[in-house]
């Protein structure tokens, strides 16, 4: 069996993955930059990644048990993770506004790439050994992957969230 040029296989990418690929720079530029978001806004990002990441799953490996348990595992260990580690110090609510001050990171855009990237070398994978999506090691890795990565942007949402709630405390404890 002959292995295709790098230029057949790119040339067989549909238009609408380099779309979605120019949508992840430009949302993770603006994620570089501190801003100012509410309630709302901060929940969308991880809502859209976990969406993207459950389509990922089914749509490559089905609603099997060994494609869908290492998912929610890969999310609730990756929570747990973030949750810990305090990223997104810095923020901060104005409850004037209603709003939560997010510094700025490259680390959403790094995710969002590490997404972007698992969902790409899947689709490869299917296209060019497509008896690989029947692999238990295969499928259950990925979806691992689609789990934490999902749960990095969740955890990151509720440490911000969690921002107002700490402000609070430290209020009521100051009074």
């Amino acid at each position: 069996m002959q292995t295709p040029a790098i230029s057949d296989i790119f040339g067989h990418i549909p238009t609408f993955v380099w779309a979605i690929l120019a949508l992840i720079l430009m949302v993770g530029l603006l994620q570089s930059r501190d801003q100012w978001m509410t309630r709302r806004r901060l929940m969308l990002v991880p809502t859209i990644w976990l969406a993207y990441g459950v389509w990922g799953v089914v749509s490559s490996f089905g609603y099997s048990a060994g494609a869908v348990l290492p998912w929610v595992f890969g999310l609730l260990a990756s929570l747990s993770l973030v949750r810990r580690s305090g990223w997104s110090g810095g923020c901060r609510f104005d409850s004037a506004r209603g709003q939560f001050f997010v510094p700025g990171s490259w680390l959403p855009l790094a995710l969002m790439l590490g997404i972007f990237m698992a969902k790409f070398a899947v689709g490869m994978s299917a296209a060019l050994q497509p008896e690989l999506l029947a692999s238990s090691a295969f499928a259950s890795s990925f979806s691992a992957l689609f789990g934490a990565f999902g749960g990095a942007f969740l955890g990151r949402s509720r440490n911000i969230l969690n921002c107002s709630n700490s402000m609070i405390e430290g209020q009521l404890e100051a009074s």
